[in-house]
């Protein structure tokens, strides 16, 4: 009996490492995409952060990427993911791509 909780406990494990590589891929298509409808340049892209949030409650992963609008500056945004779906983007203000 002992082993079987061993392997279901590997197995929830292995779960959940696949599950967070399949959002962390998610969160990067996502960013990519919308970099680039906003004529952005997408440099990097890091999880952050969990959080546990209310009303409903739920698990929240942050992710922190770096764009650039002009390629000379770079400004530090923020995705947030509940399970696969995207919760939210906050971007700070920043030049308009050509000069704007």
């Amino acid at each position: 009996m002992e082993e079987m909780l061993w392997i279901m406990l590997l197995v929830c494990l292995a779960s959940a490492f696949w599950q967070q590589r399949r959002q962390a891929e998610l969160a990067w298509q996502y960013l990519r995409r919308y970099c680039k409808q906003h004529e952005l340049q997408l440099l990097s892209v890091a999880r952050s952060h969990r959080r546990l949030a209310r009303r409903p409650l739920r698990l929240l992963t942050c992710y922190e990427f770096e764009f650039s609008s002009d390629g000379e500056s770079h400004y530090l945004g923020t995705l947030t993911m509940q399970g696969l779906n995207v919760a939210g983007i906050d971007i700070p203000p920043h030049r308009l791509p050509g000069g704007g």
